[in-house]
């Protein structure tokens, strides 16, 4: 007998916990952690024994899908961890880097020092195309999921009364063309399928149209003498804002302008990217091969040190300055936008989705209005623009696409999705196609 349940990225996105069982084994994908309005989820007990756990299979390193393995393993998990080599090398800038913010928060899950005990489960690896066996009967693969480094789908095969059965979890899947990762991998069939719908309900926009966008609103700005603000994400954004803008450097766009990248944790992100160049697309792969690096060029510099962020703002002119969080919740953007808000000249360029209630989002929806930061209040005279086609998630299109020719489709079951996009997507699928959809349900143990 084979069940599903989901923990976590039913009828929402965030938290993402799936748990297998098959046979004698009970296998865990993913354990992430809940965000936004689902954050105080995470002070709850898991609903499975953590100690019982046989595997827990990653398929990539967001937080939101990795974010409470420390807790896992904190509560008794001890056993594997499965992911590819690079999601491993992310997942231990991740994990460290919120493991120093969650443990001053209001309700700490867990602190840093039950970082190293659950970086000693992984260390078995599994890379795009290669299968392992779990037991006699049932045995994963992976393939490129295409929405970030070292992101992966999922397949596990398992016997049931001498009957071969199959369930395959796309983990967060990419668009067909990005800037820096290789394409999604098509999985040729599979019984159960259990599919993200992040943006099941739409279709982005043209990701050509946006970098010209971003491109122009840069040298507009930097040509009128203002300061270019970039809120970016450390894993995968700011890595494609880095090609961005070499490519705008050797075509002498940037006229020496400086541009700096003050955030450490991208730092350190970034380095990792430079160890698996085979992962990543062809153009950024021949960018490699001649010798060059995708991210770094004559105009960029970078800020480790507190005492070299400060130094920033005592440069005087036109500079573009990339620092985290995505989001504006924290990190040394906060700084930057409290100096360089209130000047006219200056833009904030968002090139990622800002969750309703988050500083991005009230910035981004308040020009010529007054916002707080901390305790200082600031009257947004700088110009904001929002720039929507950058997404690392695969849109409606992009989700059809991926399922559409599956062969043996038993069920379509979809998850990490909000409740109406989910709807949408269902009936889109029905439309489309003849599988059955299922909407998975909060805590439903289903039998596959």
């Amino acid at each position: 007998m084979a069940y599903y349940s989901s923990y976590g990225a039913a009828q929402g996105v965030t938290g993402s916990c799936h748990l297998l069982e098959v046979g004698y084994l009970k296998i865990l994908v993913d354990c992430g952690l809940f965000q936004g309005r689902d954050e105080e989820l995470n002070i709850e007990e898991f609903e499975f024994d953590p100690s019982e756990i046989d595997y827990v299979i990653i398929t990539h390193a967001h937080l939101d899908h990795i974010g409470r393995l420390p807790l896992l393993v904190k509560e008794g998990f001890n056993k594997k961890i499965i992911s590819t080599r690079a999601t491993y090398e992310i997942a231990k800038l991740m994990l460290a880097n919120a493991a120093g913010i969650i443990q001053e928060s209001k309700n700490p899950i867990y602190n840093e020092n039950d970082v190293e005990p659950t970086l000693r489960c992984f260390g078995t690896f599994l890379e795009y195309n290669e299968s392992m066996q779990l037991s006699e009967d049932i045995k994963i693969s992976f393939k490129n999921a295409g929405h970030i480094l070292g992101s992966a789908s999922l397949k596990i095969e398992y016997k049931e009364d001498g009957m071969d059965k199959s369930a395959i979890f796309s983990g967060d899947l990419g668009q067909d063309s990005r800037i820096i990762t290789s394409s999604v991998q098509a999985w040729e069939k599979g019984n159960y399928i259990f599919l993200e719908s992040t943006y099941g309900d739409r279709l982005h926009d043209d990701l050509n149209i946006s970098i010209n966008s971003f491109k122009e609103n840069i040298l507009k700005t930097i040509n009128n003498g203002g300061v270019v603000l970039l809120p970016s994400f450390a894993l995968e954004r700011t890595q494609e804002l880095l090609y961005l803008l070499k490519q705008m450097s050797e075509e002498g766009l940037l006229s020496n302008i400086p541009v700096y990248l003050d955030a450490p944790l991208a730092t350190n992100v970034t380095k990792v990217f430079k160890k698996f160049p085979y992962l990543m697309n062809d153009e950024i792969k021949t960018v490699f091969e001649e010798g060059n690096d995708p991210f770094s060029f004559k105009e960029l510099k970078v800020t480790l040190l507190k005492e070299e962020s400060i130094r920033i703002n005592e440069v005087a002119g036109p500079k573009i300055i990339i620092a985290g969080s995505g989001m504006c919740e924290g990190g040394r953007i906060k700084y930057h936008l409290v100096r360089y808000l209130q000047d006219p000249r200056n833009k904030v360029i968002f090139v990622g989705f800002q969750v309703p209630g988050t500083l991005g989002r009230k910035i981004s929806d308040s020009a010529n209005e007054t916002i707080k930061i901390d305790d200082t209040h600031i009257k947004v005279k700088a110009d904001i623009e929002v720039i929507n086609g950058f997404s690392a998630h695969a849109d409606q299109g992009d989700l059809i696409n991926f399922v559409k020719d599956l062969k043996d489709v038993f069920c379509i079951y979809l998850i990490h999705g909000d409740e109406q996009r989910l709807k949408i997507f269902k009936e889109k699928i029905n439309d489309e196609l003849e599988s059955k959809v299922h909407i998975v349900k909060k805590k439903e143990r289903i039998y596959i």
